[in-house]
């Protein structure tokens, strides 16, 4: 049987492998418990017993070595434009398991790390974090560096009720926009009048914009599906838009900075546009809202859920539908009987009776 015990501030894993007494470093006493060091030791025992240990350990990489790979291939291949937040998401897995190998992530680790992070951190960023470590699992199957099940998908996210749609009021818009910055004022009527996502708005060029046909084209880079969407111009953007190539310089971006360059994909206006909330009084209202808003908006004014959900550029219209009322739709619903006027006929002819009577 193995053993572990402690050097310095690690475990250490001590077995035997065919005769030989092998000694591995398992992981940081602040990160793993002597019970966590002492499963890892006994499914190594159990891939040697196997006959497996020694392929495993010679071929499948560690987390940190494949997470490099995973990071770089978001990167530089899928040109994921949101990659670096991987890095953020990547980061606490990697600390905790950073030097283990793939086969020797257990589903009992993620619930473990679980445990570690929700003492930190909200159970929605921890969901993130692990949404992560999963893709970086599923690609390390699909290139063969891993071939057991992906531990995430077992272990599963944390169940977190979905924070409901905070939708913008009318009489909150006008304070909002009554209050006139210069730089937000038009990315935020962009939004309220598009359902655009806030990098689709900040990255927006003008080779992206037809005033004569009244379209936007967002190019498949620059967007969350990796699709190609078009967007109608209404009258209240077209006229902003026209604004806003007389301020732009000639500039190819339509919407600048403070200090007149072009936003990148890593800015955020997250401080300025929270400040202008506050300044207005409007409280837990997030930029992303804004798109819910313009849905809801568009469905509430009969804009039917197909011609939304191909607007918002969302790949499944089960995620459209989440802007209707089921309540409202169902009184519709069943208002609609009424109009064949037979149930009515009927009600007619027994009052007739009973009156009769």
């Amino acid at each position: 049987m193995g053993s572990v015990y402690q050097r310095g501030n690690s475990w250490v894993g001590q077995y035997k492998d065919r005769g030989k007494t092998v000694q591995k470093t398992l992981g940081k006493k602040s990160l793993i418990t002597k019970t966590m060091a002492r499963e890892i030791v006994k499914k190594i025992e159990h891939q040697i017993q196997l006959g497996k240990y020694d392929m495993l350990d010679a071929e499948i990489p560690t987390f940190n070595d494949f997470a490099n790979e995973y990071l770089m291939h978001g990167k530089e291949v899928i040109q994921k434009r949101s990659w670096w937040r991987d890095v953020y998401g990547l980061k606490h897995f990697i600390s905790l398991f950073g030097d283990r190998r793939l086969s020797e992530i257990t589903p009992k680790d993620v619930d473990d790390y679980k445990k570690i992070r929700l003492k930190d951190v909200a159970p929605s960023t921890v969901n993130r974090e692990l949404q992560c470590a999963r893709s970086l699992f599923n690609l390390a199957k699909r290139w063969k560096k891993f071939f057991g099940d992906n531990p995430v998908s077992i272990a599963k996210l944390i169940p977190v009720n979905n924070q409901k749609e905070r939708i913008l009021a009318r009489k909150e818009e006008e304070r909002l926009l009554e209050l006139n910055n210069p730089y937000l004022k038009p990315i935020l009527i962009t939004a309220l009048n598009t359902g655009m996502r806030k990098n689709e708005i900040l990255t927006l060029r003008w080779t992206n914009i037809d005033l004569d046909t009244k379209v936007i084209t967002l190019e498949h880079t620059n967007t969350k599906t990796k699709t190609t969407r078009r967007i109608p111009i209404n009258s209240v953007l077209r006229k902003l838009l026209l604004e806003q190539r007389l301020k732009s310089g000639g500039n190819e971006f339509i919407f600048l900075s403070p200090t007149g360059n072009p936003y990148k994909r890593h800015d955020s206006i997250k401080g300025s546009y929270e400040r202008l909330c506050k300044n207005a009084g409007i409280t837990g209202l997030r930029f992303h809202d804004l798109r819910h808003t313009a849905a809801t908006r568009m469905i509430e004014a009969g804009a039917s859920i197909v011609a939304v959900s191909k607007i918002l550029g969302h790949s499944d219209i089960k995620m459209t539908m989440r802007y209707t009322h089921p309540d409202n739709s169902l009184k519709e619903a069943v208002e609609l009987l009424t109009k064949s006027n037979i149930s009515e006929s009927v009600t007619d002819i027994f009052t007739d009776n009973e009156e009769s009577r």
